[in-house]
């Protein structure tokens, strides 16, 4: 395929913007579903803003085999273009958003709906569904898919839920006991994340980007500080990019953890679901002996890292790993020699690889189902290029699968901490990242632990935000669990959805 219908570069790379090619709405449709078919993922797809009140698209694929990006746009033919969704589903999920956001329509998408409930008008004063400015919307008050047929029952769980879990809906098409279709359905909260980073960088956009997903801090901290320094034209220290890659470790062995001790609770399961309870604590005390928060807030800046390593607290966090190591792997052992663990576990909620290579799955998901696809292998950035993290894979695509992968990362992840920490060596952990270039574009790539972020910076004539692209991992994946559940009994959706653990609030942003 032609070079000149996309731009090829790399994570981490500033480029022109009006370097960017424009295609026609079909040349692009044709283009993208082409790569894909030949391999490559969409990794984002979005509108910007461009020439005043004019919308393009911009699509971001990544091509693993040869570690780079192809970006490419378009410009629709006014308040429409052919969707690209039927000959391309990974952009399924993508094509509604920008409707909503952008009031563009993709014309023949299946199953045009909003996903967050953002409010655009195009210049007539109407949204991408026809509907004006005082039109009420009421999330809760949709088209949800049906199932007809005698024995048919629908099951409606959410949006509200026990505890302090974020609001989510799922809608079940069942046959008895039978899942015959899962519709979820999101968008009950969000902050305007992307909104308020446009017009920075500025004092509060590095704890917009924490506060993103919570859990995820360091993930989506580390890809936000890649955009900036990229358009900077900020070199990071190498001391820096190893403590970045210490604490994105740490986060992944935090939540690995903690995942694997919920499945064990959601099987009833106590002593491991307890003990990993616990020890998820310690590996958050870990981070918080690097900077002073459990969530590592204010560790990953734009430069390096806010935050140094003296030698006493290098070599308490050398002591609390072995430790921590003795622990989980005894308490995780511990599920895999259950026979009673075993039967919940294997062949509950299985995806195949096929439906995982179509919807565009990433993350532990995507290994769970055996896809090599790992940005700290496929992307490497920082510390990642010289020091590899084997890729952790399992075949079944189940429960067992999605949790297995999880214990081959985490006693990756402990080696990888364990081997930096002790060759640290000396230098500074910071540089000053000045002024943003302007009209230029940057993407980052980051292996959060729930699978590859996506941040795509844009700058204006004054070197500002002109636009900011989020995608986190959980925006690719709902769907997968979607598809997990269909022919599977109503009362393994716990573990199922556990065993996928996506963001409520990193999807809604």
């Amino acid at each position: 395929m032609s070079g000149e219908l996309y731009l090829q570069t790399r994570p981490g790379e500033a480029l022109a913007t009006n370097a960017l090619p424009v295609l026609s709405p079909v040349q692009f449709r044709d283009t993208v579903a082409e790569l894909v078919r030949e391999g490559t993922r969409l990794a984002a797809l979005f509108g910007y803003p461009s020439d005043g009140a004019r919308v393009r698209i911009m699509a971001v694929m990544a091509r693993p085999e040869q570690g780079s990006l192809l970006v490419t746009s378009m410009s629709p033919d006014g308040d429409a273009y052919p969707a690209l969704t039927p000959v391309c589903p990974q952009a399924h999920w993508f094509e509604r958003e920008v409707a909503e956001q952008r009031g563009i329509v993709p014309q023949g998408h299946p199953w045009l709906k909003p996903i967050r409930y953002h409010r655009s008008w195009r210049q007539d004063g109407r949204d991408a569904w026809g509907r004006s400015a005082d039109t009420r919307i009421d999330p809760c008050v949709t088209d949800f898919y049906r199932v007809e047929g005698e024995g048919i029952h629908e099951v409606a769980v959410g949006p509200v839920h026990a505890g302090v879990i974020e609001p989510g809906h799922f809608r079940f098409q069942c046959h008895g006991e039978e899942v015959l279709h899962l519709e979820i359905a999101l968008g009950y909260q969000h902050r305007g994340v992307e909104r308020m980073l446009t017009g920075g960088p500025g004092v509060r956009s590095v704890a917009c980007v924490e506060t993103l997903a919570g859990d995820t801090t360091i993930g989506h901290a580390s890809a936000y500080s890649e955009c900036v320094e990229a358009l900077a034209g900020c070199t990071v220290p190498f001391r820096a990019h190893i403590l970045r890659g210490v604490a994105l470790e740490l986060e992944r062995l935090a939540n690995h953890t903690g995942d694997l001790g919920a499945l064990a609770g959601d099987v009833a399961f106590l002593p491991t679901a307890s003990y990993c309870g616990r020890i998820r604590g310690d590996f958050l005390n870990m981070t918080a002996l690097l900077c002073g928060n459990r969530f590592g807030r204010g560790l990953v800046i734009p430069g390096g890292t806010g935050y140094d390593v003296d030698e006493a607290r290098r070599k308490e966090l050398v002591e609390r790993l072995a430790r921590a190591r003795q622990d989980v792997t005894s308490a995780v052992n511990l599920l895999w020699d259950s026979a009673s663990v075993m039967a919940r576990f294997e062949q509950t909620g299985v995806l195949s690889n096929d439906t995982c290579r179509d919807l565009g799955l990433v993350g532990v998901a995507a290994r769970a189902c055996g896809r090599e696809t790992d940005a700290r292998y496929e992307f490497p950035q920082g510390v990642y290029r010289f020091v590899q993290i084997p890729v952790s894979t399992w075949h079944s695509g189940d429960v067992f699968a999605r949790a297995y992968v999880r214990w081959l990362e985490i006693q990756h992840s402990l080696d990888f901490v364990m081997s930096q920490m002790d060759s640290l060596g000396e230098g500074p952990v910071r540089s000053v990242a000045g002024q943003l270039q302007p009209d230029r574009f940057a993407v980052s790539l980051v292996e959060g632990w729930r699978g590859e972020i996506v941040h795509v910076a844009m700058t204006d004539a004054s070197g500002r935000f002109s636009c900011y692209k989020v995608v986190d991992p959980s925006f690719h994946n709902w769907m997968g669990l979607a598809m997990a559940l269909r022919n599977v009994e109503i009362s393994d959706f716990p573990l199922c959805n556990k065993s996928f653990n996506l963001s409520y609030c990193g999807h809604d942003l």
